[in-house]
């Protein structure tokens, strides 16, 4: 269906019905769908399909993985209004029309066409009665059947690929990119360049994981580094955790977006068979360095990152001479530029 001659149907906008795509832009530049583009290019797994795959064919052994990538196509190449326009709105379009409430015709001969599905009834109104007392005996009805109706509009959806009801929106699934891009450049990225294995985490990730916090605002109450140094310690460590649970989110967001699920948090099992061949790994090996050159901040988020870099941050560990029974001192410096 050319969606571009054809009124467009959209859920979870402002409104249902939009004339063309580029009439949609303007609300999908930031709702749910932007970010569902956002969080499938933070998935290595997606860009390194992106980059090996041509002519056709997918290079992957991972079905869902591949459906995904047929269908969103390449994510890193363009703006998320070109990728809107060419893929957006084809797979994020509803394919029937919603149900409607009609009246049937009277007529027994006339009323026979209409079958009746399951999820419908048919009600018998006297139109003698006043509207006060229809409203509300429909009502009665309707209180039968609570059950079968669907607790949130996003269920009635026929798109290709359905945007999930979830309990935290739009401003929850920024901050989480957020914490997930700040991480990347200030930590993850760094490590990666220099050749560091992963493990445990040293002063200077400790460091970045508390100024990603207060960058982000958040936990705006384990902000302030005065005070007795066990306080401090505590909330510096509380600070750390809350950035770490929202990157766990994060990777759960990545790892269900590239099934085609959004936003789900829902943990993900391993597949049965690995997602690449021999092949494929060896093609991947010589992309490493391309993939950790990729800056792949949101342009929603611009600044993010300047402003985390802006906050100094140290802390030193002296330790007293052993022989002398000392306890280990920590001193804290943190200041705004």
């Amino acid at each position: 269906m050319d969606t571009t001659q054809q009124e467009l149907v959209l859920k979870g906008f402002s409104r249902l019905k939009f004339r063309s795509p580029e009439e949609a832009l303007s609300e999908a530049r930031t709702n749910e769908r932007r970010w569902w583009w956002e969080y499938l290019r933070l998935s290595k797994d997606y860009w390194l399909v992106c980059q090996t795959s041509k002519d056709g064919k997918v290079e992957t052994q991972d079905r869902e993985l591949a459906r995904v990538y047929r269908r969103f196509g390449n994510v890193h190449q363009g703006s998320f209004d070109d990728w809107f326009l060419e893929h957006g709105t084809r797979i994020f379009r509803e394919v029937e029309k919603f149900p409607n409430v009609k009246e049937l015709p009277r007529a027994p001969r006339d009323r026979a066409e209409f079958k009746l599905r399951p999820d419908h009834i048919w009600v018998d109104i006297p139109l003698k009665l006043s509207r006060r007392t229809i409203q509300r005996k429909i009502g009665e009805i309707l209180d039968k059947y609570e059950s079968l109706r669907l607790s949130n509009r996003l269920e009635l959806t026929t798109a290709e690929f359905q945007l999930l009801p979830a309990k935290f929106g739009v401003h929850a699934l920024q901050k989480i990119h957020e914490v997930h891009s700040l991480h990347r450049e200030l930590i993850a990225k760094p490590k990666a360049q220099a050749g560091m294995p992963d493990g445990r985490a040293n002063l200077q990730q400790r460091t970045d994981l508390f100024r990603i916090g207060k960058a982000l605002g958040v936990s705006p109450s384990n902000e302030a580094l005065r005070g007795e140094p066990a306080e401090i310690h505590k909330r510096q460590n509380r600070m750390r955790v809350s950035v770490s649970r929202l990157l766990g989110k994060c990777d759960l967001l990545i790892a269900n977006v590239e099934r085609g699920l959004f936003p789900s948090y829902s943990p993900v099992l391993p597949p049965d068979r690995p997602r690449f061949n021999t092949r494929q790994l060896e093609m991947h090996k010589e992309l490493e360095a391309q993939w950790w050159a990729l800056d792949l901040q949101s342009e929603l988020s611009a600044g993010k990152l300047e402003k985390a870099r802006k906050i100094h941050y140290e802390e030193e560990l002296k330790i007293r001479d052993s022989y002398k029974g000392g306890k280990g001192e920590r001193s804290v410096i943190f200041r705004d530029a």
